[in-house]
């Protein structure tokens, strides 16, 4: 679909045509991984009609299209209590580039049999 089509959409429409590519894109990229895609080419078309669904909504000047829900936020005064920790936790900070690399054993020498000759 041409650009000057998908700004004759109104947002709600927009909105739904987004939901809709995303949707697709994604049952395109699993039945790409499985090797029974019809027509591999058509994630590449479904991804540039998605952006241009999110340009055209910019351009509005609108909030950029959410494809889901945002979590609600935790309207309570009293603060939660912190998580215990689990187990040892490593740190790397202060450490150089040779400290954080494993330890190599002693490569050993070979060392030549004494033969009759020399």
């Amino acid at each position: 679909m041409k650009a000057a089509k998908w700004r004759d959409l109104s947002d709600d429409e927009l909105a739904q045509k987004a939901q809709d590519l995303s949707e697709e894109i994604f049952n395109l990229r699993f039945q790409l991984s499985m090797g029974v895609a019809k027509n591999p080419s058509r994630i590449g078309q479904a991804r540039r009609d998605l952006a241009r669904a999110y340009t055209i909504r910019h351009e509005r000047g609108g909030a950029p299209l959410a494809l889901t829900a945002p979590a609600p936020a935790a309207t309570t005064t009293e603060s939660a209590p912190p998580a215990p920790k689990r187990g040892k936790t490593r740190t790397t900070a202060g450490r150089t580039k040779a400290a954080k690399a494993p330890k190599r054993k002693a490569a050993k020498t070979a060392t030549k049999k004494k033969t009759a000759k020399g």
